[in-house]
């Protein structure tokens, strides 16, 4: 009765799934959402790998795969060699591979892959990581004190919506911090905050997201003096957990590191 099942893709990249990949960078959203909803529904048993070098990974490190349906099989072809897969009577509990201490009980919502390629990072010296627990935002924040604010949120997201929530407490956790909001990307867009309404250009520093989406551009963006802020699973009610990523030179955890930052106050 497994609770944790591992399923590796191997995907055509047609024209259509081009632009589904192109218009989730665009957006900060998932490529792949739409093939999970086909195959797993809302099921949160399934893990899908949809890359090619993370089920090559697996191969080369002994993992048998067993092919169980490719396209023209019928349903019945795809459950008769499920059903053929012997059961174990000594199975237990499978080695967690590529694990460190700020994975701790997220590692089912982090793809294997990614979690190898931030251990890779973190031990070249490029980035540091760990685990921060995030604070709803109070009804009265003034995060969407102005007009553009409160377009800029609500506009992406629906009132009820986990994305909403956890966008909003990643902005929460960052003003605590004293962050200066100019200096922030939501989800793959800027914020209109009032200084940037009045003409500050400056580079982001900071990035919430999820998803992983654009993970890999993490060591080009991080060493230069910012964090990002990797908002895990959101969720409507549970409390939400956050993967801090700095610079490995942070002293310690904290988002607020860098000269220009602390030469413009918060918000």
């Amino acid at each position: 009765d497994p609770h944790d099942v591992d399923v590796a893709l191997r995907i055509e990249r047609d024209e259509r799934l081009v632009q589904e990949i192109v218009s989730a960078i665009m957006s900060g959203g998932n490529p792949f959402a739409p093939v999970r909803r086909a195959l797993a529904g809302t099921s949160r048993g399934l893990q899908f790998q949809y890359e090619d070098q993370a089920r090559e990974q697996l191969v080369a490190e002994g993992t048998v795969m067993v092919p169980l349906w490719r396209r023209g099989d019928t349903l019945e072809d795809a459950r008769a060699v499920l059903h053929g897969i012997a059961e174990d009577p000594a199975a237990g509990r499978a080695e967690r591979h590529d694990m460190i201490e700020a994975f701790t009980g997220l590692d089912r919502y982090i793809p294997r892959q990614v979690r190898a390629e931030l251990i890779e990072w973190q031990n070249e010296g490029l980035i540091s990581i760990s685990q921060v627990q995030l604070p709803d935002a109070p009804d009265d924040s003034e995060l969407l004190a102005t007009p553009e604010m409160r377009w800029a949120v609500n506009r992406r997201w629906q009132t009820d919506s986990p994305l909403r929530r956890a966008a909003l407490a990643g902005l929460t956790y960052l003003a605590q911090g004293g962050a200066d909001l100019d200096l922030v990307d939501l989800a793959g867009q800027r914020l209109p905050t009032p200084g940037r309404r009045a003409g500050r250009q400056v580079d982001a520093e900071w990035r919430v997201n999820w998803k992983w989406s654009g993970y890999r551009a993490i060591p080009r963006v991080v060493p230069d003096g910012g964090a990002w802020l990797e908002i895990i699973h959101p969720t409507r009610t549970r409390p939400l957990t956050g993967l801090l990523i700095e610079s490995a030179g942070t002293p310690g955890p904290g988002p607020l590191r860098s000269e220009r930052n602390l030469a413009h106050p918060p918000l």
